[in-house]
C-alpha cells in the first residue's frame, strides 16, 4: 500500500505542477492534445491502427517513432471470446495538463480508461479498469507498448537485472526480460535513449517474433494473475536534447530533370529552423572537382503540418551532366540533367517489377529464379456466405460451381497484386487501363522481356520480338476475361484459402502444391494434375455492378491498343466489354460488398459515365453517346471534387466524339470548378501537388480534436499518380484551363521530392531509393526494382514519416496500380516537356 500511495501522490504532483511545464525544453500538452517537448511528442490515440503498429499510445524522440500501440491487452482464455477493443473518446483537461482516452470492451461489458499526464521530463501512463478481471476468462492482461525494431537492432537494453542487445533476428527467446521494474533502451544512443518503469509492478521485455519477422519488441506491465487490483501505472523518461535540431531534408527528383522541364528543390526544416544559408548548386566535373552554377537562399514556404518549408528553384539551368545541391551540411544527389532521364525512370517498372508480379509463370533473370511457376491448380468456388480476409467476401453462388469445386479457366493472366499473393480484378482493371492508356498516348517502345506461355515462363532481360508494355496489357486482359468467359459476370478476385498461405514469406510456388483439388483422394493422394490436399485458392464470384462497369473501360480502352498485336483479344476484349456495359445497363445495379470493388454512389454513376465514355471513344457507337447525354441530370448534381476524382477525365477525352451543346457546356462548367479546388490543394503544400489532408479526408481535423477516427494510413504516392493521370487528360483537353505543373510536381515528388525524406519512392530508381521494401521478397529485407511503394504516410495529427523497413505495408508496400499510373506519368511528364 505504501508503494501505491507513493506512485499516486507523484502523479497527483505531476497534475498540480502540469500546466507550469510551458518553457521550450519541457514536456507539455498542446493544442493539438498530445505532449510535446524538443523533439518530443507523445501521441493519444490520434491513430487507431494497431494491426499494422499505428495507432494508441505513440512517441517519437528526434524524428523517430519508437513507441507505438500503447493500450490495454487481454488474452482470454482458451474457448472465451476474443475481446474487442474500442476507443469512444480523448478528454482533455487543460487546467490539468492530463489527457484521459476512454474506451471499453464491448463484448465483454469492461471499460477502461488510459490517463497521461507529464511533469515536464517524463511521462506518466495509468491504465485503469472500471472493475476486477474475471480470471476465469481472462488467461494474460495488463498494459502493453511496442519497440520499433528498426531503430533498436543492436542497440542495448538493461534493467535491474538484466542486459542485453536487440538481436536482428528471432533468437528462439520470447521473454528477453521478465519480472523487472524498469528497462533502460539504447543507453548509448543519445538520441534514441529512454526509460520505461513501473514502480508498482514488474515489466517483461519481450520479442514477438516467434510466428513472423513482422513483429516489434514489446514491453508489458501485466496484472499478476488472479489479482483484484485494476490500476496500472508506469513512467517513460526519454532522454530529451532541446540543442537537437531535425537535419533538413533536400527534396529532389533522385533521378533528375529534363533539360526543360521545372526544376524546384523542396526544403523540409525544423520546425524552429528558417531558411537564412544559401542552397548551392554544384555541376560534377570531370575532373573531380564541383563547379558553383547557382547560389541562393531559398524563398520560404511556410509551415505545413509540423515543419517549416522553403523553395529552391533552378529551373534555368539546363546544361546537362551530374549535378549535387547543399544546404545547411547536407547533400542531395547525384541527379542528372538529361534528355534520357525519364527513361531510366519509368523502363525498371516495366522490365523487371510488373513481370516479377505475373502470376501462373516462372520468372527466371539469368542464373536468377524470382519465382516458381504459381497457382496452377487456381481456382475452388469460395463458399457461399463466407466473410473472408483482406475484405474478401462470397454471398450467395451466382456460378454454377459448388462450395470448393474446381472452377477452370482460371490458371493463366494476372498480377500479384502486392507483396500478397491474390488477384483482385479491380487492381488488374485499374493496372490495364493505365497501361493502355500509356501505350495509346505515348507509344513507348521496350523489347526486354521474353513471355514463353506454352512453358510458362518468363524471362528478363531477353528480347522476344514483341512489345514489353502491349505483352503486360494482354496479360491483364487475359486475367479479366478468364472470369467472364465462365460466369457471365467479372468474378471480383482470388485470394488464398487459409491465412496462414495469405501471410506466406518467400516463392509463391510454394504457397500451393499446383495441383487441382480432387474431394475423392485422400489427403495425401496425388493422380496427375491432380490431389486430395486443399490448399487451392478460392474465387470469390459475386457480381458487383461498379465492378463490371470498371472491367468493361478497362477492356474496351485495352482493344484499342491490342488491334494489330493480339487481335482475336481485341475482338473479345471489346465484345465482352459491350456486352457487360449492355447486361448493367439492363439490370438493377447489384452492390455486393467485396474487395476492390467501388461503393456505390446511388447507382454506381461514376463508374457508369466512366465506362460509356470509353466504349463511346472505342466504338463511336451513338448509343453511347446518347445514354452519356441522358445522364445530364446526373451530372448537374455531382461537385467539381467529383468531377476531378471521379469520372472528369474520361468525359473530357469523349468530348470530341459528341455534339451536344449542353453536354459540352456541363462538363466545361464542371471542370471550372474542379480547377478551383485542385489550385487551392497545389498551393496548401510547398511540393505543389493536389493532396491537402483535411480535404481529401474530411475526418482529418475531427480526428486530432476528439479523438474519433477512420483507418485512413497509407501514403497518398499512389493517389496522386492517379491524380496527375488525370490532370494530363484534363490539360489536354482544356489547356487554358489545367497546366502541366501538376504533372511535372507529382513525377518529382514520387522520385523523391516528398515529405519525411528525399529517397525515391521506386526501388532501384534514383541515387537514393527503397531498397528495403514491401514485396513478397519482404522476408530477406530486400526489394523488386521498379516496385512503386505509397510512400510517407501521415501520423495523425501533423507528422509525415516514411520509414526504412520492410514490414510497414501501409508506407513500403509495391501494389500493380501505382507501377502502371507510375509509367504513365514519367511519359506524360516526358511528352509535355518536350511539347
Amino acid at each position: 500500500m505504501r508503494k501505491r500511495f507513493a506512485f499516486f501522490s507523484l502523479l497527483a504532483f505531476v497534475v498540480l505542477i502540469g500546466p507550469l511545464c510551458l518553457a521550450d525544453d519541457k514536456i507539455a500538452l498542446n493544442e493539438q492534445e498530445y505532449f510535446s517537448g524538443p523533439g518530443f511528442s507523445f501521441l493519444l490515440f490520434h491513430n487507431n491502427y494497431q494491426v499494422g503498429y499505428q495507432g494508441g499510445l505513440q512517441m517519437i524522440l528526434n524524428d523517430e517513432r519508437v513507441l507505438d500501440s500503447g493500450d490495454l491487452f487481454l488474452q482470454p482464455k482458451e474457448g472465451q471470446p476474443r475481446p474487442e477493443l474500442r476507443v469512444l473518446r480523448r478528454e482533455v483537461d487543460r487546467a490539468r495538463g492530463v489527457a484521459t482516452v476512454v474506451g471499453e470492451i464491448k463484448n465483454w461489458l469492461l471499460a477502461y480508461h488510459v490517463a497521461v499526464g507529464s511533469d515536464g521530463q517524463r511521462i506518466f501512463v495509468t491504465l485503469k479498469l472500471d472493475q476486477p478481471l474475471d480470471w476465469n476468462k481472462v488467461q494474460a492482461a495488463g498494459f502493453k507498448i511496442n519497440l520499433y525494431p528498426g531503430t533498436y537492432f543492436s542497440k542495448s537494453y538493461q534493467s535491474d537485472s538484466g542486459s542485453g542487445v536487440f538481436p536482428h533476428q528471432y533468437t528462439g527467446q520470447s521473454a528477453l526480460l521478465d519480472s523487472v521494474r524498469m528497462v533502460n533502451v539504447a543507453e548509448e544512443d543519445p538520441l534514441h535513449n529512454f526509460t520505461i518503469s513501473r514502480p508498482e509492478g514488474t515489466l517483461r521485455l519481450i520479442d514477438t517474433r516467434q510466428g513472423s519477422p513482422q513483429g516489434w519488441f514489446m514491453i508489458e506491465a501485466p496484472f499478476e494473475p488472479g489479482s483484484q487490483s485494476t490500476e496500472i501505472g508506469i513512467i517513460i523518461t526519454p532522454k530529451l536534447s532541446p540543442a537537437w535540431r531535425r537535419p533538413p531534408v533536400i527534396g529532389i527528383s533522385q533521378v533528375g530533370y529534363l533539360p526543360r522541364q521545372p526544376k524546384r528543390a523542396i526544403l523540409e526544416m525544423d520546425p524552429r529552423d528558417a531558411a537564412h544559408e544559401p542552397v548551392n548548386l554544384y555541376q560534377l566535373q570531370a575532373g573531380g572537382e564541383k563547379k558553383l552554377v547557382k547560389s541562393q537562399v531559398p524563398k520560404p514556404w511556410g509551415k505545413f503540418l509540423r515543419f517549416q518549408y522553403a523553395t529552391f528553384d533552378f529551373s534555368e539551368v539546363q546544361q546537362p551532366g551530374l549535378y549535387v545541391l547543399e544546404f545547411q551540411r547536407q547533400q542531395a544527389g547525384p541527379f542528372q540533367i538529361a534528355d534520357n532521364v525519364s527513361d531510366e525512370a519509368w523502363q525498371p517498372t516495366l522490365e523487371y517489377f510488373l513481370p516479377i508480379q505475373m502470376c501462373h509463370v516462372a520468372v527466371q533473370e539469368g542464373e536468377r529464379t524470382w519465382h516458381g511457376a504459381c497457382h496452377l491448380d487456381d481456382a475452388a468456388q469460395a463458399p457461399a456466405n463466407r466473410p473472408w480476409i483482406d475484405g474478401y467476401q462470397q454471398g450467395e453462388h451466382e456460378t454454377q460451381f459448388a462450395d470448393n469445386q474446381h472452377v477452370p479457366g482460371l490458371d493463366w493472366g494476372g498480377w500479384h497484386d502486392a507483396g500478397d499473393h491474390d488477384l483482385p480484378a479491380g487492381s488488374s482493371a485499374h493496372t490495364t487501363l493505365a497501361l493502355a492508356l500509356a501505350e495509346e498516348e505515348f507509344r513507348p517502345h521496350l523489347d526486354q522481356t521474353t513471355i514463353r506461355r506454352a512453358e510458362r515462363e518468363v524471362l528478363l532481360h531477353q528480347a522476344d520480338g514483341k512489345d514489353d508494355l502491349l505483352q503486360q496489357i494482354e496479360y491483364g486482359a487475359e486475367s479479366m476475361l478468364a472470369s467472364y468467359r465462365i460466369a457471365g459476370h467479372i468474378s471480383p478476385g482470388i485470394i488464398e484459402n487459409t491465412e496462414h498461405a495469405y501471410g506466406h514469406l518467400g516463392d509463391p510456388i510454394n504457397i500451393t502444391d499446383n495441383r487441382v483439388y480432387d474431394a475423392s483422394l485422400p489427403p495425401g493422394g496425388v493422380q496427375c494434375d491432380r490431389s486430395g490436399k486443399f490448399d487451392d485458392r478460392w474465387v470469390f464470384t459475386n457480381r458487383n455492378t461498379g465492378l463490371q462497369y470498371i472491367v468493361a473501360q478497362s477492356l474496351a480502352a485495352a482493344s484499342r491498343v491490342l488491334r494489330g498485336f493480339n487481335d482475336t483479344l481485341a475482338d473479345e476484349s471489346l465484345k465482352s466489354a459491350q456486352e457487360l456495359w449492355q447486361y448493367e445497363q439492363t439490370h438493377p445495379p447489384v452492390f455486393t460488398p467485396n474487395s476492390y470493388v467501388p461503393r456505390s454512389d446511388g447507382g454506381f454513376h461514376s463508374q457508369e459515365l466512366a465506362a460509356t465514355a470509353e466504349l463511346l471513344i472505342t466504338t463511336g457507337d451513338a448509343k453511347y453517346r446518347d445514354r452519356l447525354i441522358a445522364l445530364i441530370p446526373v451530372l448537374k448534381g455531382i461537385s467539381g471534387e467529383q468531377f476531378g476524382s471521379g469520372p472528369g477525365w474520361v468525359l473530357a477525352r469523349a468530348l470530341p466524339k459528341l455534339d451536344d451543346p449542353e453536354y459540352k457546356a456541363l462538363v466545361r462548367a464542371l471542370a471550372e470548378k474542379w480547377k478551383l479546388a485542385a489550385d487551392q490543394r497545389a498551393a496548401g503544400n510547398p511540393w505543389g501537388v493536389h493532396y491537402a489532408p483535411e480535404v481529401m479526408h474530411p475526418d482529418y481535423k475531427l480526428e486530432a480534436r476528439t479523438g474519433i477516427h477512420s483507418s485512413f494510413v497509407w501514403g497518398e504516392g499512389w493517389n496522386l499518380q492517379d491524380d496527375a493521370l488525370r490532370h494530363y487528360y484534363l490539360h489536354k483537353a482544356f489547356p487554358d484551363l489545367f497546366g502541366k505543373a501538376p504533372v511535372f510536381a507529382t513525377v518529382d515528388f514520387v522520385l523523391g521530392a516528398h515529405p519525411a525524406n528525399n529517397r525515391s519512392y521506386v526501388s532501384g530508381v534514383g541515387a537514393a531509393s527503397p531498397l528495403i521494401a514491401y514485396g513478397f521478397n519482404r522476408a530477406d529485407w530486400s526489394h523488386i526494382p521498379g516496385g512503386v511503394i505509397s510512400g510517407a504516410s501521415l501520423v495523425k495529427p501533423d507528422y509525415m514519416e516514411l520509414k526504412d523497413f520492410p514490414f510497414l505495408w501501409y508506407q513500403t508496400e509495391y501494389v500493380i496500380g501505382g507501377a502502371a499510373t507510375y509509367i504513365f506519368d514519367v511519359l506524360a511528364a516526358q511528352k509535355l516537356a518536350g511539347d
